[in-house]
């Protein structure tokens, strides 16, 4: 469950770039925000991409949860 809310969380931080960057009055508010934006999609990619490897790992009988 925690790892919903950490995506859940990372979720709001991007949202909350796209809000800052769209009320933007300056360049560095403007590329802070599509930063924090890029960097919590990534972030959120990568969960599911590791989860999407354990549940393979766990068909194919693999004990790579550990890893």
């Amino acid at each position: 469950m925690g790892k919903w809310i950490l995506g859940g969380v990372t979720g709001l931080i991007g949202m909350l770039g796209l809000f800052l960057s769209s009320r933007a009055a300056d360049e560095t508010f403007y590329y802070g925000g599509l930063i924090a934006f890029v960097v919590a999609i990534i972030f959120i990619f990568g969960m599911v991409k590791s989860a999407f490897d354990r549940a393979e790992a766990r068909a194919h009988g693999d004990n790579a949860e550990h890893a």
